[in-house]
């Protein structure tokens, strides 16, 4: 792509037009992401905006013209102003000792690229505009990889977001160089960087990069065996791929993707344990209820992947007590699945169709009713007993109440 090239995609954004009419005091320019994603054809609604004069002022100026509200990010010196108007989010900074100084700052070339708003220049100090086009992840100094080390993470996430970008062989032996600074980031921004990785469509390339340059073994020590990388790759590539579509499954790939990371790391995933899995996954700073959930539910996508579409009783038995993990877990399944050569999307969806179903339903007899039959005192048998029902009744062992009246009772009846 030629600057001539670039100028005429940005200059037929109606977006950026309006964005140059807003009357910001100074000069603004769009820069990061935001420019490298709209160069590369990928429509964006989150804009990052440099400008030479006040960035609050700034922001302020746009919510009065769009709409919606600003509020700040960071802490002072290095405060971001986020503005959030209707369909549209622009992060706002300002710019300290002129854009050459901005640009060395930046993490990679294909993000260090500025377009003056109205109408340009594309100003581009450091062959950005060559790099895009060549699908090159290039670093601009290796300096700024210590200064943040989590842009270490970060290029491998972007690996995994945009499939036409390839790390040069230098940008990885620097991130090699680099990931040991990932122990001292703060937990949450690594989260933020691999709950984008996972959801990537080229997550598992993506992941297979992490291994090899050492990110991953660095955030989870156990990593060191690579006996589960090749299945961890696959299955995140599969998750990825139901992440990108829509409905109940597209979102239970979402809560369940970072148990990817655990699984691989504690021995995948029929040996591993959802306790110490749950443990590992939150040590990468997942939030402990869903590193809870995301390993709960692969653990039962697992069971669902072996009788999916092959044992009709035994997958509604499954499916009849998983609550709110029923989503993650097909979606586990049909990863599963799909790495090991099988198609178990219409099972999955009928299994999901006759869960919601089953949920809906009243149980064949009330908890006192069990007790009664069973001569059950108050305590926990009594659950016991009342799931156990619960568990026939799903699959397909007592269909009325009259039948489960007779599953119930004692002697030869039974």
């Amino acid at each position: 792509m030629t600057g001539v090239e670039a100028a005429r995609r940005l200059l037929a954004s109606s977006r950026l037009r309006r964005l140059g009419q807003v009357g910001i005091d100074g000069q603004a320019f769009l820069t990061g992401g935001s420019l490298r994603d709209r160069l590369l054809g990928i429509p964006t609604h989150d804009l990052d905006l440099a400008v030479t004069g006040n960035p609050r002022a700034a922001a302020e100026t746009l919510t009065a013209h769009l709409g919606g509200s600003y509020f700040p990010l960071g802490r002072a010196p290095l405060v971001t102003w986020r503005v959030r108007a209707p369909g549209l989010q622009v992060d706002v900074w300002g710019i300290a000792g002129g854009i050459e100084e901005d640009v060395l700052r930046r993490d990679f070339t294909v993000n260090a690229m500025f377009w003056r708003l109205p109408r340009g220049p594309l100003l581009d100090l450091v062959g950005a505009l060559d790099d895009l086009a060549a699908g090159r992840v290039r670093v601009v100094r290796p300096e700024n990889l210590r200064d943040d080390p989590l842009r270490v993470l970060r290029a491998v996430r972007l690996l995994a977001t945009h499939p036409q970008l390839r790390l040069t062989s230098a940008t990885e032996r620097l991130l090699t160089a680099a990931a040991r600074g990932l122990a001292g980031v703060a937990r949450e921004r690594v989260c933020n960087e691999l709950r984008i990785l996972l959801a990537g469509r080229a997550a598992a390339r993506a992941l297979a990069v992490a291994v090899r340059t050492g990110i991953l073994q660095m955030l989870l020590p156990a990593w060191d065996d690579y006996a589960h990388a090749p299945e961890a790759e696959a299955l995140a590539g599969e998750l990825a791929v139901r992440q990108a579509g829509h409905g109940p499954l597209a979102r239970g790939a979402a809560d369940v993707a970072p148990a990817v990371l655990a699984a691989a790391a504690a021995g995948f995933p029929d040996t591993w344990h959802e306790g110490p899995a749950t443990a590992t996954l939150a040590a990468t700073g997942w939030p402990a209820r869903a590193a809870a959930h995301a390993t709960a539910a692969a653990a039962l996508g697992e069971r669902l992947a072996v009788v999916l579409g092959r044992d009709a009783p035994a997958e509604r038995g499954l499916a009849a007590g998983a609550g709110d993990l029923i989503e993650g877990a097909l979606a586990w399944a049909l990863g599963r699945g799909a790495a090991g050569g099988r198609d178990l999307l219409p099972p999955a969806t009928a299994l999901l169709r006759w869960q919601r179903r089953f949920s809906a339903r009243p149980p064949l007899l009330s908890g006192a009713e069990i007790a009664d039959l069973l001569c059950l005192p108050p305590g926990p048998a009594r659950g016991d007993a009342v799931r156990a029902l619960r568990l026939a009744q799903a699959r397909g062992e007592a269909r009325t109440a009259a039948q489960a009246r007779r599953r119930l009772a004692p002697g030869p009846a039974r």
